[in-house]
């Protein structure tokens, strides 16, 4: 940031010079200048003539007494005009006008005030840092206790000072949501999208969202199940916006695990209305798709492509699974009960595990495997993914989020495929 205000104080510079320039450069052109007078130049034009006379009577187009007289009348024209006072005709000033400077000076300040109103409009936002951490940032808890943690704690820290300032500005209410969803803390998130609902206000944009989000985070903390909670938070965004995606799929989800199969597949179809591409193309067009699987209701036209999409998921399916050697260092197992719990999951971006495997430490070491079989909920599925992040965390505390002390392993963007093996030895300490 200390070399961006350089860089601007420089060019700011610069700029003032440029516009400045030109006075200095007049006032030094005018000192130097040279100051004629009536009579210096009467006699310029003496001289100039009489050689012309001198010249055409040495070519001989003169003779001596009409050279004469021509001269004794030249001679008189300059006495005549040198006997007045001298009058300059250009005289350099003594100083630029004051005027002139202040002008100029007035000119320069509003040129460098103006740049600097601008890049506080437009380049200089407080929420540039924030957002760059939000979108670097991965959902999966024991990535942000690992690395992403602190930065994540500063925004929160920074964005509460802006919003005690400021309680009225939705924008940071919106980012310090997120900030909290983020760092897997969905019951802090949900309560801040819900007070934002109570800021706005059910006739402004912005309602519908921030209560199908409340819903949203709230789902997770009940234990992924539609609480009364979560499906007054739903009604509620749907009966402001009924297009709303975010409540339209939780309604089908609900739905869906109600095995109410035609009302999750409408509701699924209906957010698709405003759902983006990536949520319709890997999340809501496969989970219609196993809906009217699962419905078994397929018009014959369909029925053929659908068996074909069926093999094609079969065989990914089949295809999509990660072997995984866990153990725990010796140093750490001695630390822990035998009987502390063990979460082993697989994420891709989304805080929803795609596979899942819960033991306890007495049964390491072990060799698992995730697949689709380990899927937490039938629409979110290992084979949907083509890499994910592996975790397998010793929870102290006994709940699958994070928390400090918890022991962890993780590893990075695994291909899902089969015959990808991996080896995690838990090792290492949530700060």
């Amino acid at each position: 940031m200390m070399t961006l205000w350089i860089v601007i104080a420089a060019m700011l510079l610069m700029a003032a010079v440029i516009l400045l320039w030109p006075i200095a450069c007049y006032k030094q052109g005018q000192e130097n200048a040279p100051v004629l007078s009536q009579k210096q130049q009467n006699v310029s034009i003496f001289q100039e003539r009489l050689a012309e006379l001198e010249n055409e009577q040495t070519q001989g187009n003169l003779d001596k007494s009409t050279f004469q007289q021509l001269k004794t009348e030249l001679e008189k024209t300059l006495l005549g005009d040198v006997q007045f006072e001298e009058q300059p005709i250009q005289k350099a000033p003594k100083n630029v006008s004051i005027q002139n400077w202040l002008v100029m000076g007035v000119i320069t300040g509003i040129f460098v005030l103006a740049c600097l109103a601008t890049y506080n409009s437009l380049g200089a936002s407080d929420k540039y840092q924030q957002f760059l951490t939000l979108a670097d940032a991965p959902l999966s808890e024991e990535h942000v206790a690992e690395t992403k943690a602190p930065d994540f704690a500063m925004a929160v820290k920074a964005l509460k000072v802006k919003l005690a300032e400021n309680p009225e500005d939705i924008e940071k209410w919106f980012l310090l949501a997120n900030s909290y969803a983020a760092m897997g803390d969905f019951r802090q998130a949900g309560e801040v999208y819900n007070k934002v609902a109570g800021i706005l206000g059910e006739d402004k944009l912005g309602y519908a969202a921030a209560k199908a989000a409340y819903a949203q985070m709230m789902f997770p903390v009940a234990g992924e199940k539609m609480v009364p909670v979560v499906q007054q938070a739903i009604n509620e965004a749907l009966r402001v916006d009924p297009e709303e995606p975010t409540a339209l799929i939780l309604q089908g989800l609900n739905a869906y695990q109600e095995q109410a199969y035609p009302e999750a597949i409408a509701a699924w179809e209906k957010a698709k209305i405003k759902a983006g591409e990536a949520q319709v193309r890997k999340f809501l067009d496969p989970a219609i798709a196993e809906a009217r699987r699962e419905m078994g209701a397929i018009t014959p036209p369909v029925m053929q492509q659908e068996k074909s999409d069926q093999k094609i998921a079969e065989t990914i399916t089949k295809t999509a699974s990660i072997k995984v050697n866990l153990d725990i260092s010796p140093a750490l197992r001695a630390k822990v009960s035998p009987q502390e719990r063990i979460f082993v999951f697989a994420k891709a971006g989304m805080p929803m595990p795609l596979a899942a495997e819960r033991l306890q430490v007495k049964d390491l070491p072990i060799t698992l495997v995730l697949d689709d079989t380990k899927a937490a909920m039938p629409t979110a599925k290992i084979s949907s993914a083509e890499f994910v992040d592996i975790t397998a965390r010793v929870a102290l505390s006994g709940s699958p989020r994070a928390s400090k002390g918890d022991l962890y392993a993780t590893a990075k963007h695994v291909a899902v495929q089969k015959g990808v093996e991996i080896t995690l030895l838990i090792d290492k300490v949530v700060d």
